[in-house]
């Protein structure tokens, strides 16, 4: 597997499973729009092992162009190896309230 398929699977993990919701709940609250995030970071925040990230991937969030405040665009990028990525993720998924059961 080369380094960008590392990368990319990362990345998909960040946005797809719950155990990184911690880190993403930190990144859409307490990071300002296109302010770059160590991913290293955001792994580290929701516990996760980071020993396969590079120092020099990050990520951060842009509103989606429609405007819509319920999504948002997370870009990953790698200067190093001139990578990146984008995700679409549903915000307001997952700042709801759970419901009760």
């Amino acid at each position: 597997m080369t380094a960008e398929d590392v990368l990319s699977n990362l990345c998909a993990d960040l946005v797809s499973e719950k155990r990184f919701e911690p880190a993403l709940a930190h990144l859409f609250r307490d990071r300002a729009v296109g302010e770059w995030v160590p991913l290293v970071d955001l792994y580290r925040r929701a516990g996760a092992p980071t020993g396969d990230l590079r120092p020099a991937t990050c990520a951060m969030w842009l509103p989606v162009p429609s405007g819509d405040p319920d999504s948002a665009l997370v870009y990953f990028c790698d200067e190093e190896l001139m990578w990146s990525t984008t995700a679409f993720y549903n915000v307001a998924r997952l700042f709801r309230a759970p419901q009760p059961a």
